[in-house]
């Protein structure tokens, strides 16, 4: 927190700070009692409310490394009846190409400003404005819906196998190629400082391949089983329809913990063939009618999705009262979860899994696919998860996480070549 947005908690006081370029320095802005004061270095001016005519809102794309935290910006241009102009960011430039989102403060000074201004200005006007870079991007995202949508079709009517071949084929050359190449491998020679470069490189190549067939898988998610969910591409040792058999038949629910691990996708399509009640937790895609396609899919061969927003838990929670089983992924940065080790570094992990099991006082189990060769793929659920209790005896969250990491990071070990490296796990 900077020490403008840091006033605001101590004083009470309306204050934002940003440094709109590399070029620039940081400007403070204050509100006063008459008008907008700021400061910069060792100059600084102010103006009026009753003098501000115009505040326009830019809505803009966010670039770079802070768009997975911000995929979009609101900036604010204050025009003067003097015919000056003011600007207010909601990120902050640290340095080249490193920035800082400060978008809740700008958002709650603006908002307060606005209601200066207008209570001094009652001829003020108000603007809405899409950025031109928005309006662009908007624009690419539509045709690239549209192909990824026509491209969809197409991948539905070839053998499935062999366009996973042709998928993986041409991943493993161009993937080297991309950017996330560069994050995979920056997370792997973190996670393993053992391994040579070579040893790298062998396993980045195999990520790149596992994607490829996952992309095809994913598209024909409702045709991967025959009539027989435990034959045909598919691997079942006896042991997992036996855990399997446990699960659906004892009454209870219970939480399920996961990983983007190989198809991950067709170990819930395989369950709810087999009878096993889940409840999935679901994040809409933003690919226009691709969307409600994929959607259509996953109704019609997984258990109940669970939309991600507000009220997430309490479905969740009135699922599993009905007995059905909780599945998470588990391996994704979680902004506002628990501190893990994982690999040796420290990260946030999504407590979910661990909170409704103390919730419930529920068995909790792992499970993941594991790709073979000629496109198979194996299932396999651990034993059930001993998980940590507290001095009163009910489950510890923190450190059953830490458990469920854990787990998950033996499974990626013992196969590094067919988890997702190209996720920023560590922040």
């Amino acid at each position: 927190m900077n020490d403008a947005s840091a006033s605001v908690a101590v004083t009470g006081e309306h204050v934002h700070a940003f440094r709109r370029s590399i070029f620039s320095a940081e400007r403070t802005y204050r509100l006063g009692a008459d008008g907008l004061e700021w400061r910069e270095a060792k100059a600084g001016g102010a103006v009026a409310y009753r003098d501000i005519v115009a505040v326009h809102e830019y809505k803009s794309k966010v670039w770079g490394a802070l768009a997975a935290e911000l995929p979009r910006r609101f900036d604010y241009v204050l025009h003067c009846r003097d015919g000056s102009r003011i600007f207010l960011d909601s990120i902050h430039v640290v340095r080249f190409r490193v920035a800082e989102n400060r978008h809740a403060n700008c958002a709650a000074f603006v908002a307060e400003l606005k209601a200066r201004i207008a209570a001094a200005n009652p001829d003020v006007k108000f603007f809405n404005t899409l950025s031109g870079s928005y309006r662009l991007a908007m624009a690419a995202d539509r045709a690239w819906y549209n192909v990824a949508h026509l491209l969809l079709k197409l991948i539905r009517r070839l053998d499935i196998d062999r366009a996973a071949n042709v998928a993986a084929w041409t991943l493993r050359k161009i993937g080297p190629r991309l950017r996330g190449h560069r994050t995979a491998r920056l997370n792997l020679t973190a996670a393993y400082p053992e391994k040579s470069p070579a040893e790298i490189e062998r396993i980045l190549v195999g990520m790149w391949d596992n994607l490829g067939r996952l992309a095809v898988e994913y598209i024909n998610m409702d045709r991967l089983l025959g009539p027989d969910p435990n034959a045909g591409r598919m691997v079942v040792p006896a042991k997992d329809l036996q855990t399997l058999s446990r699960l659906r038949d004892d009454g209870r629910p219970a939480v399920i913990f996961t990983s983007h691990l190989a198809s991950y996708e067709v170990g819930a399509i395989w369950a709810e063939r087999n009878g096993l009640d889940l409840a999935i937790l679901y994040n809409p895609l933003n690919f226009g009618p691709l969307s409600e396609e994929l959607l259509a899919m996953r109704e019609a061969c997984m258990g109940r999705l669970v939309v991600s927003g507000p009220d997430t838990a309490w479905k969740f929670r009135e699922a599993m009262k009905e007995g059905l089983h909780l599945t998470l992924f588990v391996d994704q940065h979680h902004a506002h979860g628990v501190e893990v080790t994982f690999f040796g570094r420290r990260c946030k992990a999504n407590p979910m899994a661990a909170r409704f099991a103390r919730l419930f006082d529920c068995p909790v189990y792992g499970f993941r696919t594991i790709r073979l060769p000629d496109n198979r793929l194996a299932l396999d659920f651990t034993a059930e998860l001993e998980m940590p209790r507290d001095a009163d005896g009910k489950i510890d969250v923190a450190a059953g996480t830490q458990a469920i990491t854990s787990a998950v990071e033996g499974w990626i070990r013992e196969r590094p070549e067919q988890w997702l490296w190209l996720q920023r796990r560590w922040r």
